[in-house]
């Protein structure tokens, strides 16, 4: 009996566009780079219901005939390469002949388009990878392409997607990268018959100050670094404008959008000693390299590029922004005499690695050398504290503080060490979380107004979570296009930054992906305790540390943190014994 089975070339699409097809920023993705490949000048984008309803694309490219409008649906259909060889000769964007068929596989797709050699335009309707029609039209030269229903045929993943603002900002963020690459062509983005970006022909810094705020245009750094047949340029933004949240980090190979852990840790680590820590600088960077040096199909998405050499690459990323630094004084060292060459780079990042190795072995054995430590606490009338009576400790036991993080304080024969940042977490969490289940809270109003703006992508999540950040005691309004104005913050707190804050929200759901608004309201009050204190000072006095205690045991789970970790410890005197 014979149980292997053929499957309809329907059903074959439909596995296969789950490698390329993952949500509407895919199409977007692989159809504005058809549009790139054709030589469009101008390329629009119209979406309905967050590309779920309907996705057009429509350019003034080269066009196709009427056989190339009904081949280019096959699978593995491609002008782009012949043999294997080509493969490690790609420049364009595509060329893997996957992307349309894909497309036809999970939406309905009409597809109208004229060649420069014809004198009337085809059109092409599909349902389930099938031409269900086809016509001549009258029409300009390029090619207009509209996805319906996406996922229609695979209702299990329509499911699948999130909310409508959540992809929304994956079809901005996909759009950006494309804009960015391509600031020579015409992009114009529509959604629910909204224009969101016109963006015109320009140069690389009109572009991004374009997409992203007007103040960038004196923030942005120039990066530029040759060797060999490689060439990095691109802009970095000033250390001072960092952010908290990431999103603003591009790098491109031979104008393609790559995601690469390396070279974002190469950039980042230039930065050291000039940003603090968690937080992220801006910067888009462009790597021109031989096609032959490197292999962009080990990934149906292409957005994954090996390198014949990625430690030269790593290298030659981190020289060029070090240099770039240097060059505008905003590093702290800087040698102007030097020779910067690239071999004289790469042996100075060397060093400073094998110094800062060096640092943290020393700070290790400080750490170990505990009597050194334990010399610089004084502890009044430590042994009253430790060796009374049990009646003389109950009027006396005062809490102690210790290396700034820690309190230590007697309870009859237990010793209680807790770390009061932790404390603080929880003592903040639960109150905000109770004030926003009662929609009740309690605002303080600011002196001066506090404006954020945010790129577009972060600013459908603000539009997302504007409630839940009101519910914690924010006095927040939209102000404009992409920005809010913050007028009053929780009451009850020490000094806090609101910017930092409202950032680190941003940063939070980004990072955590997260889709349900109990989950969200959940990670933005965690994030809100992290930033928040009650108290913020170094030197806690006794009232202070006793208000935290006070606090923390009224807490429906005075044990742990918002994040899970211990907030404090027990040492009975058998366990104290034990240690001797």
């Amino acid at each position: 009996m014979n149980i292997i089975n053929q499957l309809p070339k329907s059903v074959a699409n439909q596995i296969a566009a789950g490698e390329v097809i993952q949500r509407p920023s895919s199409i977007i993705k692989e159809l504005v780079e058809n549009s790139i490949d054709a030589k469009a000048k101008n390329i629009k984008i119209i979406i309905k219901d967050a590309g779920k309803q309907s996705i057009s694309v429509i350019d003034d490219g080269l066009g196709m005939s009427k056989e190339d409008s009904i081949n280019c649906f096959n699978r593995h259909a491609t002008s782009k390469l012949e043999k294997t060889e080509d493969l490690f000769k790609v420049k364009t964007m595509g060329f893997r002949g996957e992307a349309l068929a894909s497309i036809a596989a999970v939406s309905e797709v009409v597809l109208k388009t004229k060649s420069i050699n014809n004198k009337t335009g085809h059109q092409v309707i599909l349902k389930d990878s099938i031409v269900t029609e086809r016509k001549e039209i009258n029409f300009q030269v390029g090619t207009s392409i509209t996805c319906k229903n996406l996922f229609y045929s695979v209702p299990a993943r329509r499911n699948f997607l999130k909310s409508n603002n959540v992809e929304l900002r994956h079809i901005i963020e996909e759009f950006i990268r494309c804009a960015i690459a391509n600031y020579s062509l015409n992009f114009i983005l529509i959604n629910e018959e909204v224009e969101v970006y016109n963006l015109k022909s320009s140069n690389l810094k009109k572009r991004l100050v374009s997409i992203f705020k007007r103040n960038y245009e004196n923030n942005l750094i120039s990066c530029e670094e040759k060797y060999g047949g490689i060439s990095i340029e691109g802009y970095i933004g000033k250390p001072e404008n960092t952010k908290k949240t990431r999103g603003e980090q591009y790098i491109y190979v031979n104008n393609r959008f790559i995601r690469n852990g390396y070279l974002n840790h190469a950039i980042i680590n230039s930065y050291e000693g000039l940003i603090e820590d968690k937080k992220f600088p801006f910067y888009v960077i462009f790597i021109s390299i031989n096609t032959d040096l490197i292999d962009i199909n080990i990934h149906p998405t292409k957005t994954e590029i090996k390198f014949e050499d990625e430690k030269l690459i790593y290298n030659l990323v981190k020289s060029s922004v070090k240099k770039s630094l240097e060059k505008f004084n905003v590093s702290p060292s800087l040698d102007f005499d030097a020779d910067v060459n690239f071999t004289k780079n790469i042996s100075f990042l060397e060093s400073e690695i094998t110094s800062s190795q060096n640092k943290r072995s020393v700070y290790s054995e400080k750490r170990k050398d505990w009597d050194k430590i334990f010399e610089n606490v004084k502890i009044e009338n430590a042994d009253k504290l430790l060796f009374e009576n049990k009646d003389s400790i109950e009027n006396e036991n005062k809490p102690v503080q210790f290396l700034e993080n820690f309190i230590f304080k007697q309870l009859g024969e237990k010793l209680l060490i807790f770390n009061h940042k932790n404390c603080q977490q929880r003592i903040l969490f639960e109150k905000y979380q109770k004030n926003s289940l009662s929609n009740y809270s309690n605002t303080q109003q600011s002196l001066f107004p506090q404006y954020i703006e945010f790129n577009s992508p972060d600013f459908k999540i603000i539009e997302d979570i504007l409630e839940d950040i009101r519910s914690i005691g924010f006095s927040i309004d939209i102000f404009g296009k992409n920005s809010v104005v913050i007028n009053g913050i929780p009451s009850g707190l020490d000094d806090i930054n609101e910017k930092e804050i409202i950032e680190g929200f941003v940063e939070e759901v980004k990072n955590n992906n997260l889709d349900l608004k109990s989950q969200k309201k959940d990670i933005i009050l965690k994030s809100f305790s992290k930033k928040a204190r009650i108290i913020n000072s170094k030197n806690l006095s006794q009232t202070e540390m006793n208000l935290i205690i006070d606090r923390l045991f009224a807490c429906e789970n005075p044990k742990y943190s918002p994040d899970g970790k211990q907030n404090y410890i027990e040492l009975g005197i058998d366990k104290v014994e034990n240690l001797f």
